[in-house]
């Protein structure tokens, strides 16, 4: 997509970020982004593009509240305030702001469709050994298929049917969280802790 502003130096920031929320987190954030904004806003395709890529720069600051850091940190680029309407930048500005699953309480669809895709887009790995980092070291005295097995009921509670991630604006999110961790939820219903063994140490072996 042809945009109006260069966003490169925001982009490369990612490089230095968490798995959770390196380049590829938002690159896929911005295609699934991308995808809901043909259906639900198409006039404002490159607004959800911008808003998408820089959703996450706030963590150049800190972690906590990076939501409200990436927030300051647009509001004070003069070259895309420049670039845009003052309605369309204040759209880039509230999907920046309003992203964050559990704080964000976006009211346009830009911002809503930011929300929904940071939480469709998911790395289902790094979501189930974070999972299981918690949970042994929560219970250091817990064996491997049990911290396996806690971490597998947290994924199936959070991200399966009902579960409180899938509380979306867009059925597409929905649908699209529910399936990426269909393996981990299926491991689990079948107690086939060989496979969630196995997608525990994807990374590691890729």
């Amino acid at each position: 997509m042809k945009l109006r502003i260069d966003l490169s130096k925001y982009e490369s920031m990612y490089d230095s970020f968490d798995n959770g929320h390196n380049r590829d987190h938002m690159e896929g954030v911005r295609r699934f982004a991308l995808k809901l904004s043909q259906k639900y806003c198409p006039d404002k395709q490159e607004i959800v593009y911008v808003s998408s890529t820089l959703h996450d720069i706030g963590l150049s600051v800190s972690r906590e509240e990076h939501e409200k850091h990436g927030y300051k940190i647009i509001k004070k680029d003069r070259d895309i305030k420049k670039a845009y309407s003052r309605d369309d930048f204040d759209l880039i500005l509230e999907g920046i702001r309003e992203h964050r699953a559990s704080t964000g309480k976006p009211k346009s669809d830009v911002a809503k469709i930011i929300k929904d895709s940071d939480k469709a887009y998911a790395d289902m790995y790094t979501n189930f050994r974070r999972a299981c980092e918690y949970n042994r070291n929560k219970d250091k005295k817990a064996q491997q298929k049990e911290v396996l097995r806690r971490a597998a009921s947290y994924i199936k509670n959070t991200f399966g049917e009902g579960g409180s991630a899938t509380d979306v604006y867009f059925q597409e999110s929905r649908k699209q969280i529910i399936g990426c961790y269909k393996p981990i939820i299926e491991a689990y219903d079948n107690n086939n802790y060989e496979k969630l063994e196995k997608i525990l140490n994807h990374k590691e072996d890729n």
